[in-house]
């Protein structure tokens, strides 16, 4: 029998036992009359509470237990002599972790602690699991995030900041609502045809109607249509699905928040978003001050506003209205800067600030008229047909919002969804359908109109200073344990498949691969590691009669976004970085951190991937600590090792042992492998 069956057996013996006491161990209800906090202030009065038990211990004829709610937590102190010797012995068999009511009167022991003497005791629920006693956070990420009830009871940072968000919604709503005269609405979720922005969507059947639906990925369009309705400042803070990569800052089930102003421009929306911001952080933290990263930043003056062209010449000399194309082709060149698609002088302009700026940007800032280029959804300038009246806002090198003055014409509307479409049947799968219906409401009319949408997720983040969207989320998405791949071949027809095919993988020379890791890599560390699991793989490879050159450019840039990206990676390299690489290469990328993207190793290489990953790191930190680095190394030093938790602990040992159930061999055996691949290399 394991230990937890073993535990959950002693508690269902307590349960028996309660039972033959005659106690209804889960009670209906309770009266439930002062909360913890309330009883903390009522030193020498009478009190009636309850909470979860979260410590427990014994003293003769004194029982002691610490009974915590959502204000806080209180000992208890339970005598014999007080409650009677049935109540003593119904009180011997309450555990930590289970629920109790707790009357009595608050005093203070000698050893000086706030405690209420009870007077009487009730069970109120029997837990039939034990509380962690240890919680790491940094080596246990998957467990806190799958088990987040349990995390939030034990981790008192994890409540904190999902506080917080319950706390900034709330005040969204105060603000715009009761400040601003918003009404609060909603809009689908199931949607005929979905809009709003451009993203891959989910889909789904609904079998009433017996047609496909898509799942909201932007409220916009129907919010637009209450506009047309008559509905003059609206709000939603909407669920919306993307279906799309998951990274440090991005899951595919999301929250964000969009307002519509009638009457108003990027001008009036921005001034309301900066009272917003102010707002919440002054009932966060009382004050006006924030820290964002390691720096503390005051947000409580004016902001200040640059155009997008006047922050490029400021921060880097370049003057964009002085500069021909082939002038800007040359500072692109110069910064290492690439363009997305074809060249174009707005094109540019943005990438330029986006590359070389925006980690400038400290203070408080709003960035102003974008190139309509890569703004095709807002509204051009009112002075210059080729800006775009849109605002974002940086804080701390970070964007924080992005808002514009929208589209209100509705022959304007239908020429940017036409370009659309022409992107979609070119193969761009985030393209924006053609809403004929919107269309039409369109040409209804619509007043002037501002909006903007924000990431609640991501304004948690910043407001918190907590730069994981899966730590400001109460049950991220994760993959589900035990599911498999929906039409996906098995493990073995995956293995036969990827020994045939990796021959054929048109890949770049190595030196491209060995290049793209020196631009994007600069910390020796890293790149020694990286080298590593090359080496490690394209051994595994030979032994296997895989495609060598394959794997080992597989580990050489298996983290080539981890230091310049570390928010984005690894999707950052997959999307962007690896540009012709095949599909084969970035999905290995992907698999071999499913946590950040969803995706589980599921081929030989992507397994072997994930195998030699973390145990390389944790192997190298244990040659460093020999004489003989892996010259005399032996597995079982290795094995000590990933049992002592504080040696590398930022080595996830979780992965580790997954590594070793991937590939289906024995630790010693891949362990003794790997000693020999680094026995061998310089």
């Amino acid at each position: 029998m394991s230990r937890i069956d073993a535990t959950k057996q002693a508690k269902l013996e307590k349960k028996a036992q309660l039972e033959e006491l005659g106690v209804t161990v889960h009670p209906p209800v309770f009266d439930k009359i002062h909360s913890i906090l309330e009883c903390r202030e009522s030193q020498d009065k009478k009190v009636q509470t309850a909470g979860r038990v979260m410590a427990y211990r014994t003293h003769g004829k004194m029982i002691f237990f610490d009974v915590q709610d959502p204000t806080g937590q209180i000992q208890v102190m339970v005598k014999k002599t007080d409650v009677g010797e049935k109540l003593f012995k119904i009180t011997k068999l309450i555990d930590q972790s289970d629920f109790v009511g707790v009357a009595g009167v608050v005093s203070t022991t000698k050893a000086g602690e706030l405690t209420i003497i009870a007077t009487n005791i009730t069970v109120l629920g029997k837990a039939l699991r034990p509380l962690p006693t240890e919680w790491n956070a940094a080596e246990s990420k998957e467990v806190r995030f799958r088990k987040r009830y349990v995390d939030m009871l034990v981790n008192e940072e994890a409540r904190k900041v999902l506080d917080a968000r319950w706390l900034i919604l709330k005040e969204i709503r105060k603000f715009l609502g009761d400040k601003k005269n918003f009404v609060e609405v909603e809009t689908p979720i199931l949607q005929g045809l979905y809009g709003g922005t451009n993203a891959k969507p989910f889909t789904t059947h609904m079998n009433a109607l017996d047609c496909d639906f898509y799942l909201r990925v932007a409220p916009e369009l129907y919010l637009k249509r209450l506009v047309v309705g008559g509905y003059e400042r609206i709000f939603e803070i909407a669920r919306n699905f993307r279906n799309e990569g998951i990274d440090q800052t991005h899951q595919p089930e999301f929250t964000m928040i969009e307002w519509y102003q009638a009457y108003a421009d990027y001008k009036v929306m921005m001034q309301t978003t900066e009272e917003l911001v102010k707002h919440l952080v002054k009932k966060l933290y009382g004050g006006t001050e924030i820290k964002v990263g390691d720096k503390k930043i005051d947000i409580g003056g004016k902001w200040q506003v640059f155009t997008m062209i006047d922050a490029l010449k400021q921060h880097t000399g370049i003057d964009y209205q002085a500069s021909s194309e082939e002038e800007l082709k040359k500072h692109l060149e110069k910064n290492n800067v690439n363009l997305v698609g074809s060249f174009t002088k707005g094109k540019a302009l943005f990438a330029l600030f986006d590359n070389l700026v925006t980690d400038k940007l400290i203070n408080p800032t709003w960035i102003i008229d974008y190139p309509r280029d890569v703004s095709p959804l807002s509204k051009h300038h009112r002075d210059n047909k080729e800006l775009a009246e849109r605002f974002e806002g940086y804080i701390a090198g970070k964007e924080l919002a992005d808002g514009w003055s929208e589209i209100t014409d509705p022959v304007d509307q239908r020429q940017i969804f036409e370009n659309e479409q022409k992107q979609m049947r070119a193969g761009d799968d985030e393209a924006h359908p053609l809403d004929e219906d919107f269309i039409e409401a369109m040409e209804y009319g619509l007043p002037p109109l501002g909006g903007i949408g924000i990431g609640i997720d991501r304004l948690v983040m910043f407001l918190t200073n907590t730069w994981s969207i899966k730590e400001v989320i109460a049950f991220p998405t994760l993959k589900p344990k035990g599911a498999r791949p929906i039409n996906k071949p098995s493990a073995e027809t995956n293995k036969i498949k990827t020994a045939v095919s990796n021959d054929n993988v048109k890949l770049p020379k190595r030196e491209k691969a060995e290049s793209l890791l020196k631009k994007y890599v600069k910390n020796e560390a890293l790149v020694h590691h990286c080298q590593m699991v090359a080496e490690a793989m394209q051994d595994y490879a030979k032994q296997l009669g895989e495609n060598k050159e394959l794997w080992y450019q597989v580990g050489l840039l298996h983290d080539m976004d981890y230091e310049m990206f570390p928010d984005e990676h690894p999707q950052k390299a997959i999307d962007e970085l690896l540009g012709d690489y095949p599909q084969i290469v970035k999905d290995a990328l992907a698999a071999h951190a499913p946590d950040l993207t969803g995706r589980e190793p599921q081929t030989v290489m992507e397994k072997y991937l994930f195998a030699c990953d973390e145990l390389s790191g944790l192997m190298h930190a244990v040659s460093l600590m020999r004489p003989g680095g892996f010259s005399d190394m032996k597995p079982k030093s290795v094995k000590k090792k990933i049992k002592d938790k504080s040696f590398a602990a930022k080595v996830n040992r979780d992965d580790i042992r997954k590594g070793f159930e991937l590939i289906g061999v024995e630790p010693d055996v891949h362990i003794s492998f790997l000693i020999e691949v680094y026995k061998n290399k310089p």
